[in-house]
């Protein structure tokens, strides 16, 4: 999603900074451009905007999969969450000029419930619940870290994708940093997905589709989220049909067995042909049902005394 920079078009220019993003190239953008500017950035400041040197299939899988992850949760929790990827977070000073501002991998809120801005201005709107980085080819500690802690990100998720190679590049693992005090630090578990792990999250962004041990994950993270809001699976729009569905056939099965167990009581064969009728048979009545079975004397005589 790299978009071309002024940098491409200058390769000579030099810029001045008083840091550097490991796995970046800086380029010259104005505060004023920053407001027509629809390419992707890591980070800007003072005039000067870092992006990717590259990008890949490795770098976006764990967005993707994070995505598949907070919904779960959500459907099970029973409410809706948002993401907004590569959404920016902009620092403004007086009469709205830009001072900083980052573009992360993912903003995740467990509750949204405003108008979805075209900036996500620090201090307009609450900040949110955590903040998703991939460090691929770059590293969150360069500049990135400080600024969020300073805006007051209350938790920050930095995820180094498994590696065909691990020798050659940082040890995968998802990090989980916590605001404590102004600062960040390193913690286990979330505190806005309660018991959820590290250790879980980045298993789940790694794998090649939806484990058991992802599923139990979902599962237990969504049902204490769902306890706090007095909300679970039943509220969600597709698992509660789902459900209501499930009940709706395993009641059905149920009565589908009692009554073939009456009929072979009664010594009437059950054949394939009472099975490609158990749709019909479900949907009549259940004493309609129940007076045919007792009044029969074969499998013919016991379906003719069903309505059509």
């Amino acid at each position: 999603m790299t978009a071309s920079s002024p940098l491409q078009s200058a390769p000579t220019c030099r810029l001045e900074s008083t840091f550097a993003l490991s796995g970046c190239r800086p380029f010259p953008l104005s505060a004023a451009e920053m407001a027509d500017y629809d390419g992707h950035y890591e980070y800007w400041e003072a005039g000067v905007a870092w992006e990717l040197r590259d990008t890949s299939p490795k770098h976006e899988r764990p967005s993707a999969r994070l995505a598949e992850l907070i919904g779960d949760i959500a459907k099970m929790r029973g409410i809706p969450m948002a993401m907004f990827g590569t959404a920016d977070l902009q620092e403004r000073g007086v009469g709205g000029s830009r001072i900083r501002a980052a573009q992360a991998d993912e903003l995740i809120y467990v509750d949204y419930r405003y108008d979805v801005p075209d900036v996500f201005v620090v201090g307009d709107l609450p900040l949110p619940d955590v903040v998703f980085e991939v460090d691929l080819t770059t590293d969150i500690r360069d500049r990135k870290l400080d600024v969020y802690a300073a805006w007051g990100v209350p938790e920050l998720w930095v995820e180094v994708p498994d590696a065909d190679l691990p020798s050659k590049r940082k040890r995968p693992g998802l990090t989980i940093h916590l605001l404590e005090d102004g600062r960040f630090r390193e913690r286990d578990e979330s505190a806005a997905f309660p018991t959820l792990t590290a250790v879980e999250i980045h298993a789940a962004l790694n794998e090649p589709s939806t484990s058991a041990a992802t599923v139990e994950t979902v599962r237990r993270v969504g049902d204490i989220m769902g306890r706090r809001t007095g909300t679970g699976p039943e509220d969600d729009p597709f698992l509660g049909v789902e459900r209501r569905l499930s009940r709706r056939e395993g009641r059905q099965d149920e009565r589908m067995s009692m009554l073939e167990g009456l009929l072979e009581t009664r010594g009437i064969d059950v054949t394939p042909r009472f099975h490609a009728e158990a749709h019909r048979i479900a949907a009549l009545p259940r004493d309609t049902v129940l007076r045919a079975a007792l009044e029969s004397t074969s499998l013919d005589d016991f379906l003719g005394r069903l309505p059509p």
